[in-house]
């Protein structure tokens, strides 16, 4: 039989097919990597191609929309919003090594999108328009955009004042938003100043890829040498960008891909659509602006109100004021605000006030003003009261330099009085805490009643409307000194509230002044209210100060004598209520000026009782007088003293003291003549009339 055949390769023939078989399997993988490698570097190729015309088609549209190209950045980069070209504050340069080449271009801000009709410009603040005016001619915000390559990529950053969200400084709210590199973003844990990443537009750009070349227009085909010289002065090139209108660019970008180099290169010539734009780089870098021109108008309170016009140029101002050459106090600093009202404590103060405009390229000179607040300011007279004759002084009232509140001037009414009924108001800083009550002349030469409520309200209560004296009216607000209650013995007590507590201060010349309402508890002659255990220091002598309660009213102010501690005494009259609204100075001071008494009067009881003497305090001009005096000519118009020149009213002042334990008036002349116009010679007392000297 046949032998039959052995299945499969020999040794010998797999030693020849073998490498066949490998040879053509590199051959296959071969093709098939070639394929591979060839679609991936064709793909590589047509993203490179499409990122390298984006990039060209962002340059175009945003110069189309550029105000001007730059040599560098005109929006400032401060410290601390890493938008400069390593992330801090280094500027970008169109050449150098700062991002260079780099395509810088100054953008109009907008409220929305650029593109979108709805868009608007933002316009800055007061340059020189108010928000609220036509803003069409106003300075418009600007901002910059940056093309440049780093680490061999063409990036997209923009570039945003540092005061861009400031509503005090534009008039809307910008759509754009400060870009900064992501890998600084990724690093920041918290807040920054930054909102977005810049745009990476195509990696494989060298510095050589990209090329920057400018025209003075469209149809030039002579590029500006100077523009983009690397020799040129940074003033030069920046006056030869703003002159150009048109730009080239070219971009180169090489990229590895499938084992092979990719290359796309790609050029764009645009110009800008607003040839005439190229002023408002100028316009938006900012200078120190002018300083302000100030006005000064008086107003009532020893105060002024400062105001000065808008300031080209400026965001904000900042103002600060003193009194008479002291210590600046700021009142606000950097605000879009142009007028300011400050107080002095006094009148007759200087207010200076200085106000600088300012912007992000500094502050302006100071400029100053000063004005003196007057001596007197004048009352607004209200419900048919008037002034009542040219002799007498007008309603008036002022605030000393120890802080004490004078009201002067004599008044008549048409028709009857209203009980209670408003007079005029003063100010505030010019008004008690709570109501007090004083005692004043009416016609006829009888007593009547004016309070000052805690509103600054002066109201009457009195029963002709013949002619009301406010002469009497002297107090300090609280604030300035330390205010003592004043502890009431043999039952009195303090009257109700709304109506000031009994009290007293020491003012800065030693004056003792005391306020309130109190209700009477025994009211016999001498009786002590209160003491000098109370903190009150007796006067040189025994004072009878004229006062109010249901009528007519005075109280004492005993030397404390050898059988008690005595100083605020009662007098035996008093019903329902009794003010003790008074002013003396203490047995301590000495400054005392004897007064020369004619027509028969004398000091009555010399050494027990205070002597007719007088005394101009040094630092407000206040002159005081004491004294109790008898056995003189008591005919109404009859001189008792006369003032000496520099302690003398300005006009006739009508007075209301006490006389005989009942009421008295004394009239102090301009010419200074002090004179008796109600009351009687068996005692008259001087003691507690305070009035401003003027002349």
């Amino acid at each position: 039989m046949k032998q039959l055949r052995q299945q499969g390769f020999t040794l010998i023939e797999m030693l020849v097919v073998a490498p066949i078989v490998i040879l053509a399997i590199g051959a296959f993988l071969t093709v098939i990597i070639s394929m591979t490698g060839e679609v991936i570097a064709s793909r590589a190729s047509n993203v490179l191609s499409y990122n390298v015309q984006d990039a060209l088609n962002r340059i175009e549209q945003d110069v189309k929309l550029s105000a001007t190209f730059l040599a560098s950045n005109n929006v400032k980069i401060d410290a601390g919003n890493a938008q400069g070209y390593n992330d801090d504050t280094t500027n970008f340069a169109n050449v150098g090594s700062s991002g260079g080449p780099a395509l810088i271009l100054n953008m109009i801000a907008t409220t929305g999108n650029p593109l979108s009709t709805t868009s608007g410009f933002v316009y800055l603040k007061d340059k020189p328009n108010a928000c609220a005016t036509a803003q069409g001619v106003n300075t418009p915000l600007t901002y910059n955009v940056v093309y440049f390559i780093k680490d061999d990529v063409l990036w997209r950053r923009t570039l945003m004042p540092s005061n861009y969200t400031d509503t005090n400084y534009r008039c809307a709210d910008p759509w754009q938003q400060p870009s900064c590199s992501p890998t600084y973003m990724e690093a920041q844990t918290g807040p920054v100043f930054c909102k977005t990443n810049d745009v990476k537009l195509i990696e494989g750009v060298a510095a050589s890829g990209f090329s920057l070349q400018y025209y003075s227009g469209a149809g030039n085909s002579t590029a500006n040498g100077t523009a983009n010289s690397t020799s040129a002065s940074p003033e030069d090139r920046a006056s030869a960008l703003v002159s150009s209108t048109t730009l080239s660019v070219a971009i180169n970008a090489k990229q590895n891909a499938g084992g092979r180099e990719v290359e796309r290169t790609a050029s764009l010539r645009v110009s800008r659509l607003e040839t005439n734009a190229s002023g408002i780089a100028v316009l938006t870098s900012d200078t120190v602006p002018a300083a302000p021109t100030i006005t000064a108008t008086e107003k009532p309170g020893a105060r002024a109100t400062f105001t000065w016009p808008s300031v080209s140029g400026a965001t904000g101002y900042t103002f600060e004021y003193n009194v008479n050459g002291g210590a600046w106090q700021t009142v606000f600093t950097n605000q879009n605000t142009r007028t300011a009202t400050v107080g002095a404590p006094a009148n007759e103060d200087i207010i200076n006030a200085r106000v600088t405009a300012i912007n992000s390229a500094g502050s302006s000179s100071p400029a100053t003003k000063s004005l003196q607040t007057p001596l007197w300011e004048t009352f607004d007279l209200q419900n048919y009261w008037y002034n009542y004759q040219n002799t007498y002084s007008t309603a008036q009232y002022t605030k000393t330099k120890d802080g004490m509140v004078v009201v002067k001037g004599l008044l008549s009414r048409v028709g009857t009085p209203v009980a209670n009924e408003t007079i005029a108001t003063l100010p505030e800083g010019y008004r008690p805490s709570g109501t007090l009550i004083f005692g004043t002349s009416i016609a006829s030469n009888v007593t009547g009643r004016v309070d000052v409520y805690s509103d600054g309200r002066v109201a009457a209560n009195v029963t002709s409307p013949s002619w009301t004296s406010l002469e009497t009216i002297r107090f300090v607000p609280d604030g300035r000194y330390t205010r003592t209650a004043l502890p009431l013995l043999a039952g009195w007590t303090n009257y109700a509230s709304p109506y000031s507590p009994a009290s007293y201060l020491i003012d800065n010349s030693g004056r003792y002044v005391l306020q309130g309402l109190i209700v009477p508890g025994t009211i016999t002659n001498g009786t002590i209210i209160s003491s000098t255990a109370s903190g009150l220091v007796r006067p040189e002598g025994y004072q009878h100060h004229a006062t109010r309660s249901s009528g007519f009213a005075h109280i004492g102010f005993e030397r404390q004598p050898a059988t008690g501690a005595g100083v605020l005494l009662a007098k035996g009259d008093g019903s329902g209520y009794v003010s003790v609204n008074s002013i003396y100075y203490p047995y301590t001071y000495t400054n005392w000026t004897n007064l020369s008494l004619v027509n028969g009067w004398v000091n009555y009881a010399a050494g027990t009782y205070s002597s007719a003497q007088f005394t101009k305090s040094s630092s407000d001009n206040m002159v005081y007088l004491k004294g109790l005096i008898g056995s003189g000519t008591a005919t109404a118009g009859t001189v008792i003293t006369t003032l000496p020149v520099g302690s003398r009213p300005k006009e006739r002042i009508l007075y209301t003291n006490a006389s005989g334990g009942g009421y008295g008036r004394v009239d102090i002349l301009s010419n200074g003549q002090v004179t008796i116009q109600a009351g009687v010679n068996s005692w008259f007392s001087l003691d507690g009339i305070i009035f401003k000297a003027e002349q």
